[in-house]
């Protein structure tokens, strides 16, 4: 029942606070103290809350019995349309409710723009691209997000992190850029170009800027970037001088070893080079490659070969009690980069093969060979895309260490 000003007047305190319901969730509150206040209680979210709207009375700012029931009739109007009332206390006592929470909203998105920065976008539109949505993997792999990270961290935060979003223009984006092309890094241009492009989409969706200033860069202030090839053999003839030239190299053994291992398992030459003895298992006869430490992001086994894993135990007297299997021989204490790698083979005229081209060589002859595709892809760590990607679940561990081990065995064949 509806209460009137004569039944609230005759209300009296009590040892503790009581409700007097007026309807619809609407009711006084009665303090210990005679404070006689309007609660609003509802369920938002399949969630019991409460609302205190004011206090009772007729002077300014208090409510009477009306607009306590204007302000209980906005909340449910809210409440209808998704909105949580408890924030907008202050618009309740509108007439048009809907209109002046989208005003308030308004404000706050206007404020919030005017708050956040350059580096604010970055770490927001990371933690989106991160993210899962239910079976859906995340858009960027650990090992990705880390890349971005080392770029900008090198080349943008330092320029545009204090910078508000909403007073960058394409000018200063164009600027970053031509910074990052004057160091050479013409790859990480074109990378750090891609996420501002993407940055930008996002917090024109989010309504934080009214359009993508990325989108306006000039292509004109910006040279081509040539995709690098790296020198590899495809013939068994030309692998057979390739291994033979190998064999009688001059260098120091870690590098030695570090590019015979290369040539056997085919991994990139920095996983190679960085590997880690806790990643190698002797007994279950594999290299454990944690997503970290991986290009793409993702765990990856290598199979080893009989010759693969003889390499492994004869270095391990020298560097097993380390943390990197092949240490740089100049005594910095770092494993072997992979410049040295190259140098080495170029040194000793082995000019036609690259480290990385192991990869590439290796790829072809097993393909001519007959092996699985997937089975190559997956050794060398390849994303599968496609419907092939979607539903090839398994690592065919079995059949890569086939693999591996007819591997080793042609390339011991030619030496």
């Amino acid at each position: 029942m509806s209460l009137t000003d004569v039944q609230i007047k005759a209300l009296k305190p009590q040892e503790k606070r009581y409700l007097k319901p007026d309807g619809e969730g609407l009711n006084l509150a009665v303090s210990p103290k005679g404070r006689k206040s309007w609660v609003f209680r509802y369920r938002f979210n399949d969630k019991a809350d409460m609302l205190t709207l004011g206090q009772y009375g007729a002077r300014s700012g208090q409510l009477t019995i009306k607009k306590a029931r204007m302000a209980k009739d906005n909340a449910k109007l809210l409440i209808e349309r998704g909105i949580d009332p408890k924030p907008y206390k202050t618009e309740l006592l509108t007439s048009d409710v809907i209109e002046a929470v989208d005003q308030k909203k308004k404000a706050e998105r206007v404020s919030k723009v005017q708050k956040i920065t350059f580096e604010d976008l970055y770490d927001e539109y990371c933690r989106f691209k991160t993210m899962s949505f239910g079976d859906r993997k995340p858009a960027w792999e650990y090992g990705t997000l880390k890349k971005h990270n080392e770029r900008f961290q090198k080349y943008v935060l330092p320029m545009l992190s204090d910078r508000i979003v909403s007073d960058l223009t394409e000018d200063d984006l164009e600027q970053c850029l031509i910074v990052v092309q004057e160091h050479g890094a013409l790859v990480s241009r074109n990378k750090i170009r891609t996420v501002f492009n993407g940055m930008f989409d996002y917090a024109k969706g989010k309504k934080y800027i009214t359009r993508n200033i990325a989108k306006y860069i000039s292509d004109s202030l910006f040279v081509k970037h040539q995709e690098t090839h790296y020198k590899h053999v495809t013939t068994e003839l030309e692998l057979k001088g390739v291994v033979r030239a190998i064999d009688k190299m001059s260098a120091s053994y870690e590098v030695i070893q570090c590019i015979k291992l290369g040539l056997l398992i085919f991994a990139r030459p920095s996983e190679v080079s960085q590997l880690k003895w806790a990643h190698v298992d002797f007994d279950e006869g594999v290299i454990s490659k944690p997503a970290s430490e991986m290009k793409k992001g993702r765990d990856h086994v290598i199979p080893l070969s009989r010759q693969a894993k003889s390499i492994l135990e004869d270095i391990w007297p020298l560097t097993g009690h380390t943390e990197f299997v092949f240490y740089s021989p100049y005594g910095t204490g770092k494993p072997v980069s992979t410049n040295s790698l190259s140098n080495s083979l170029r040194r000793n005229g082995i000019d036609q093969i690259h480290p990385h081209g192991f990869r590439h060589t290796a790829s072809t002859i097993l393909n001519e060979m007959g092996f699985d595709q997937d089975a190559i892809e997956l050794q060398l760590s390849h994303v599968i895309g496609g419907v092939r990607g979607v539903y090839n679940k398994a690592q065919k561990l079995s059949e890569r260490s086939h693999m591996m081990q007819v591997w080793s065995d042609y390339i011991e064949k030619l030496t």
